[in-house]
């Protein structure tokens, strides 16, 4: 099954000290190369990773990139046009184009959303309603008081 990735998953995934990490690691080893990055996820994780962890995390995520185990997915003019859009939109929630980003192509290709960014999801719905999204919140917040608890 194709999942549309956020930046949270991805940066838990390739940060050992993120409380996420483990569920992070499961989850993105399980959709593999059906994980589809929009290109600004990827700049935002590398910019993450880079200031989080250091630029060998960082890089070691980009040779993940583009030696496929994920699948690199790259915005159209009107990919962008209609993120811009849902931005703009939900102004009140500062979304940001990564985000709005990831909502455009899960829309535009009815697909579900791997992300941690439980509250933004939920306060900018699809015009049908509501994100599939993989992981859910309840299983997000376990894993992370278990990590918080050892």
């Amino acid at each position: 099954m194709r999942v549309v990735a956020d930046t949270g998953p991805l940066v838990a995934a390739a940060n050992r000290r993120d409380r996420a990490h483990h569920l992070a690691v499961a989850l993105v080893t399980e959709i593999g190369p059906d994980l589809l990055v929009p290109l600004p996820v990827v700049v935002e994780v590398d910019q993450l990773l880079r200031a989080r962890v250091g630029p060998h995390s960082a890089r070691s995520f980009l040779a993940a990139m583009v030696g496929g185990e994920h699948t690199l997915v790259f915005p159209t003019a009107g990919i962008m046009r209609t993120a811009a859009a849902i931005d703009a939109r939900y102004a009140d929630l500062d979304l940001g184009i990564t985000d709005a980003t990831v909502m455009t192509f899960a829309d535009r290709e009815a697909l579900p959303v791997l992300t941690f960014d439980f509250e933004d999801f939920r306060a900018a719905p699809p015009p049908g309603g509501f994100w599939r999204l993989v992981g859910d919140e309840e299983r997000y917040l376990r894993a992370v008081m278990r990590d918080t608890e050892e």
